[in-house]
């Protein structure tokens, strides 16, 4: 399929571009991170200058982590991050945040469980999104599928998101770049379309 980009119906969400993933010394860096900054803010310019929307989703915690649910399950360093009120909670510096734009929390990987996402992109009559941002197998995917089963016709751009190797289940890295190859096939297949910024930008304008 290829969905359509407009001023009018398009949103571009940007997901946890928090200082979580920059900071080299935080439990939850992730490396590539810095390589996506320059296409996440060129969408949002491009959005900006077209008079489209722009959406930030930011993930944060309670201190006392009674919020956490089942990611706790996983986490097995008990580490503290996304902690409401750390400067690590923050958008990442290099973000260009718009002053005008909604800003919706979540605790969860997907962005619609216990916000109201849906109900943002309703009042501003959207009917399509493009996710960009991090991380890719969490809480892009997440958000993707979600947005599928809410009947939200969904865009994921393919060099504006980025995540950390993980671990296969034989122990051996299973590598960051493998990790999107295969969630962004996987999505293609019946979830969402995977699209470049580019390509993006080109169906803006």
């Amino acid at each position: 399929m290829i969905y359509p980009v407009t001023k009018l119906t398009t949103a571009l969400v940007v997901i946890d571009v928090q200082e979580e993933y920059f900071d080299p010394e935080g439990p939850a860096f992730v490396e590539e991170a810095h390589t996506l900054i320059d296409a996440i803010n060129e969408l949002i310019d491009g959005f900006a200058g077209e008079g489209a929307s722009v959406i930030y989703v930011r993930h944060a915690h309670a201190p006392d982590g009674s919020d956490v649910g089942r990611m706790a399950d996983f986490d097995e360093g008990g580490d503290d991050s996304f902690v409401e009120g750390t400067h690590r909670v923050a958008f990442h510096e290099g973000l260009r945040v718009l002053a005008s734009a909604p800003v919706i929390t979540k605790a969860r990987y997907d962005a619609f469980v216990g916000t109201d996402l849906l109900e943002v992109l309703a009042s501003i009559g959207a009917e399509e999104i493009v996710l960009v941002g991090l991380m890719t197998s969490f809480c892009i995917d997440s958000t993707a599928r979600g947005a599928h089963g809410r009947d939200v016709a969904t865009m994921v751009v393919s060099d504006a998101i980025g995540g950390p190797d993980l671990e296969r289940l034989d122990g051996s890295v299973y590598p960051a770049s493998e990790v999107r190859d295969d969630v962004l096939a996987a999505l293609a297949n019946g979830f969402a379309e995977v699209v470049t910024a580019a390509e993006v930008l080109e169906r803006l304008r």
